[in-house]
């Protein structure tokens, strides 16, 4: 076959398989849909929920704290509504999602937001601390998509044309973060189990993409121990967040309201053929 001949043949193929695609009403919708958002009751939880509320999603804002997750269903309005849930509890898990089937029979996306964040030097950190956040951070995780599964598939069968797992890590599970041995070990287990979930699942239509934000203005941090100079000495709070926004190359920490917007994007059906994939939001600190 000569080269215009081959070039004819393509862009005839190419057409040809165009005009089958069915056009997909408003991708970016996530209209009909059921979603559960994990620790949703303050940060980059409680931003993605009422994110994916303005968007049509039916969600289930869950958080260890009821208090905050009905308060985040409480900004929502409608569409909405609370759930208490530890993460890392498999018997809270196993509650939740019984009683998701009971009432809703399916479910179209999970994300595994819920996180906690250990500031402590390696060399004094005791065991405890990475296996308080191997818990909370990557046991949870396990468990959440593991007990979603059912749920997913009942979603797909009743006509979803994908259903969508986004797991929260962080850049610090790919670059390394002072005193934050334990916390990127796990983060980086997030990344490597959400892939060979991804792998195992992409037959079935369910996609499980990680999302890895930057430093991130939120309570993650709540157990951090308070920042101290070479004397041991205290650092004011808005110093240390000054010297850590000037390592951003946009020159600011993120906010929620630019990670949210990525997680819906990976929800909804406009993000159809991605699975298994990564996407760092960190405003640049990883460019370099």
């Amino acid at each position: 076959m000569g080269v215009r001949a081959a070039v004819f043949w393509h862009r005839t193929l190419f057409r040809n398989q165009y005009r089958r695609i069915p056009v997909t009403p408003a991708p970016f919708s996530l209209d009909g849909k059921l979603a559960l958002v994990t620790g949703a009751g303050s940060g980059i939880g409680a931003e993605t929920a009422r994110q994916f509320a303005a968007l049509g999603a039916r969600v289930l804002a869950a958080d260890i704290d009821p208090d905050t997750a009905a308060a985040t269903v409480n900004a929502i309005g409608g569409g909405a509504e609370a759930v208490a849930l530890d993460v890392a509890s498999a018997d809270d898990w196993s509650r939740v999602y019984s009683t998701i089937e009971r009432d809703h029979g399916r479910l179209h996306v999970l994300v595994n937001n819920a996180g906690i964040m250990m500031s402590a030097r390696f060399e004094a950190a005791p065991l405890a601390t990475l296996h308080r956040q191997q818990a909370i951070n990557v046991d949870s995780l396990y468990a959440g998509m593991q007990g979603a599964l059912p749920l997913l598939r009942a979603a797909r069968a009743a006509g979803a044309e994908t259903t969508a797992i986004i797991n929260v890590s962080s850049v610090y599970g790919m670059v390394a973060g002072a005193q934050f041995a334990a916390y990127s070990a796990t983060k980086g287990a997030v990344r490597g189990l959400s892939r060979a979930v991804a792998y195992e699942l992409a037959k079935e239509g369910i996609r499980v993409n990680t999302v890895l934000p930057g430093p991130v203005a939120t309570n993650l941090g709540a157990d951090w121990e308070p920042p101290v100079d070479a004397e041991g000495k205290l650092i004011p709070p808005e110093v240390a967040l000054a010297a850590w926004a000037s390592l951003i190359p946009m020159g600011r920490l993120g906010e929620p309201r630019d990670i949210a917007p990525l997680i819906a994007f990976l929800a909804s059906d406009a993000a159809r053929f991605v699975t298994g994939a990564e996407f760092v939001a960190d405003g640049g600190y990883t460019a370099a």
